[in-house]
This record gives structure tokens, sequence and C-alpha cells, in this order.
């Protein structure tokens, strides 16, 4: 007897939401109106669709998860294809890409610059409000 952990896309949390719900055979699940079927919690359309055909595949001893054939144990592997990059740049000439470069490096170095300056002078702004409180506070005395 087939279960309905069995029936690919079933797992034992599904098959107890749908004992909840009557539905404890393939047989039954692979009966049910997709009506039915959809208004289960947890089942869309394309669920409901996918699962009510995977139990009658399974009824028909076409596919299921447990199901092995006598000559073959070997599991297969699934390899991924790796998602192929999509390149939104213009092409360029070597030319122009060694001249974007040399922008980039400019445009780092200015900013450090700009950086250093700012620096240098927040520290004089620092100093001089220093030394300007010093001086108030000799002339109070």
């Amino acid at each position: 007897m087939v279960k309905l952990t069995d029936v690919t896309g079933i797992g034992p949390v599904t098959a107890k939401l749908l004992s909840e719900h009557n539905i404890r055979t393939v047989e039954a699940l692979a009966s049910i109106n997709l009506v039915e079927l959809k208004k289960i919690p947890g089942f869309s359309d394309t669920r409901a669709r996918a699962v009510k055909k995977a139990a009658s595949d399974c009824l028909q001893g076409k596919t299921g998860k447990n199901l092995t054939t006598a000559t073959s144990n070997a599991q297969t592997a699934i390899k991924k294809t790796p998602a192929k990059k999509i390149v939104t740049s213009k092409a360029m000439s070597p030319v122009e890409a060694d001249n974007e470069a040399k922008d980039k490096r400019k445009n780092k170095k200015d900013a450090k610059k700009k950086e250093k300056i700012k620096d240098k002078d927040k520290k004089k702004d620092k100093s001089k409000k220093k030394s300007s409180k010093g001086k108030k506070a000799k002339k109070k005395s």
C-alpha cells in the first residue's frame, strides 16, 4: 500500500493536515476535487494541481518519493547550472577602459585630499577655540 508521504510534495506535516480534512489515502488525494483541495491551508492552485498529479502518478506506479527499481538503487545527482551574469555596461575599447580606470583613481585621490584638508581645518578650529578660551580666562583675573 502506498502512503501519503510517498507522494511527491507531501511530507509528514502535510499528511497530517490532509488527514485532518479526511484525506488519509493516496486514492482519496488523487480523486479529490481541485476546488476542495485549494480550500485546505497551504494549497495554492499550483501546489494543488502538482500534488493531485503526483498522487495519480504514484497510484499508476510512475513516480514517487521512495519508489526505486530493483536494477538501480543509485541516486542521480542534480547539477545546478550557474546563473548567467548580465552585463549592462557599454563595450569599451582598451584605451577607454584605461582612461576610465585612471579617472577613478584620480577621483579617489581627490576625495582623500579633501578629507585631509577638512581634518586640518577641524584641528585648526579646535586649537583656535582653546587659545581664545585661555585669553578670556586671563583677562577676567
